[in-house]
């Protein structure tokens, strides 16, 4: 989804129009429709207004272009200096941890079960894919297609709450 996409979806989600969503962040509305119909994208300053004014966080708006292992690395360990997480893998007979083994987790059972929902999705998608055989071409298609969508719209339902994850300044080493 582009930025005005998400704008307009979360914009539709809360039941708002363009001017109320306008008045909310402080932008014309004119502006808002541009930012939703994609003939301008808005700076960060006004993307957080319109995060803000939305109830969402304003990194639903950011693409990471996440690449190397380095990419992948500097996220874990920001979100494990910053939440709860929880980092398990067997270990072998000379007590080394077990790569293939690696399991993480978070402590807020909220997070664990929105990941779930959103597992048993990518699995019903896996499934639709090992299924592909028992369908012509064109259903298949159809029926990926109709699934990816609904991926993406509950990723969008998933991503909508702003419940404060964050580490107490207690339990930091």
């Amino acid at each position: 989804m582009t930025t005005g996409e998400k704008i307009k979806y979360f914009r539709n989600m809360r039941g708002i129009s363009q001017e109320t969503l306008g008045q909310l962040s402080g932008i014309n509305s004119a502006t808002i429709k541009k930012y939703e119909y994609g003939i301008r994208n808005p700076k960060p300053d006004q993307l957080l207004k319109i995060a803000n004014a939305l109830g969402i966080s304003i990194n639903i708006f950011m693409d990471f272009d996440i690449e190397t292992v380095s990419d992948v690395l500097s996220l874990l360990f920001k979100l494990d200096d910053q939440i709860d997480m929880k980092f398990e893998a067997d270990k072998d007979d000379e007590g080394n941890f077990k790569p293939s083994t690696v399991k993480l987790s978070f402590k807020n059972n909220l997070i664990n079960k929105k990941l779930c929902t959103y597992m048993k999705v990518l699995e019903i998608r896996e499934n639709m894919i090992n299924a592909k055989d028992e369908y012509s071409e064109e259903e298949y298609a159809d029926n990926l297609k109709h699934i990816n969508e609904n991926i993406e719209e509950i990723k969008q339902h998933l991503l909508d709450d702003n419940m404060v994850v964050k580490k107490e300044l207690t339990d930091l080493p």
